[in-house]
């Protein structure tokens, strides 16, 4: 039997990621209760599986951010939460929107004022480049299972056999400014993400190299210099500017054999490495196709979502309407809140 439960609310928030968390915190503490619906059993979103980051000081990764406000959302009696649920029907009705929302076997029919889509972004599929062996050979990883590896097993090893890996390469733009899969955007963030990931384990395990393999550094914020700067000044991490060509395994020493093409004269060198990890760059949430086609949405031509005219009553947030990083995606979704405040409240 399914059970239908009829709702009436302003704002539906789409996504309960930290897009999503912090419009909700925001519109709550202006007096306006929002309903927070999220698919998975919990909120958060990706950034909630970030480890924290720091090495001698705090590196201003905002995981800790990500956590506490996931935490405020929970106790906050103003925001109305609905985990492992989905829309499975948008369409506006005069000046409101009617959705139909599914839990399990119980269906809300929802009438709202605004919609708020904070759908978030999908990692890049990294076994979609072949070259680089990724599910194929176990010491092959992208940034996010690093993270996760760091935040729920407390420790770095080589998923082969447990060890803890000696020299470790991070390829950068992996899935981005790529002409061959179509992606031509700079994900942006990944520089930054990748670089804090190796102070923290440079930190942790003194006796570790790493190499990071890129074509461009992209800066993030006004204290990335100074911090880019601690990264060449450390005599075990080497910054090179080269994309490597190929990954192949060699049973006979157990190691990762890579090819890297030097990008002046094209000549060819080999390393080895007991791990390596992919920096993935970000595609739009593939959920998120459907409220595309029910809300009237435009794509950017980088694949994201387009912000319509405020007259809409259609408000997009976070990284789904392009690559940010979680503080870059904090500031965005405080200032979509107002916006969706000032909608409202017919303030022009």
């Amino acid at each position: 039997m399914t059970l239908t439960n009829m709702l009436e609310k302003e704002v539906l928030i789409i996504g309960g990621g930290i897009a999503g968390i912090t419009i909700a915190l925001e519109l709550a503490q202006w007096g306006i209760p929002p309903l927070l619906i999220e698919r998975n059993s919990s909120i958060g979103g990706l950034a909630s599986t970030f480890c924290c980051k720091a090495s001698e000081s705090c590196n201003k990764c905002f995981a800790c951010v990500v956590d506490k406000r996931v935490s405020e959302v929970y106790q906050n009696k103003k925001i109305q939460l609905l985990t492992q649920t989905e829309v499975s029907r948008i369409r506006r009705n005069e000046k409101k929107f009617e959705a139909t929302l599914k839990k399990g076997r119980e269906l809300y029919d929802l009438r709202t004022n605004a919609i708020v889509v904070a759908a978030g972004i999908d990692p890049y599929d990294a076994t979609q480049k072949g070259e680089y062996g990724y599910g194929r050979y176990p010491d092959v990883i992208t940034a996010k299972d690093l993270d996760e590896m760091l935040r729920y097993k407390g420790k770095l090893i080589r998923p082969s056999n447990g060890e803890l890996p000696a020299r470790i390469a991070f390829f950068q733009c992996v899935g981005s400014r790529d002409e061959s899969i179509g992606n031509l955007y700079c994900s942006q963030v990944c520089c930054a993400y990748a670089l804090r990931l190796i102070k923290a384990i440079r930190y942790q395990y003194p006796l570790i190299e790493v190499s990071f393999f890129y074509m461009d550094i992209q800066p993030a914020g006004p204290s990335f210099e100074s911090f880019l700067k601690s990264c060449r000044e450390d005599r075990r991490i080497r910054l090179i500017r080269s994309l490597p060509s190929k990954i192949y395994f060699s049973p006979a020493s157990n190691l990762l054999k890579v090819r890297v093409p030097d990008p002046q004269t094209g000549e060819v060198a080999e390393e080895t490495f007991d791990l390596v990890v992919l920096s993935v760059g970000m595609v739009l949430n593939k959920g998120a196709k459907s409220l595309v086609q029910w809300l009237g949405l435009n794509y950017t031509e980088d694949g994201f979502i387009e912000s319509p005219p405020l007259q809409k009553g259609v408000f997009v947030a976070g990284a789904c309407s392009g690559p940010k990083d979680i503080d870059r995606t904090i500031l965005h979704s405080k200032h979509i809140a107002l916006e969706v405040y000032q909608f409202l409240k017919g303030i022009n």
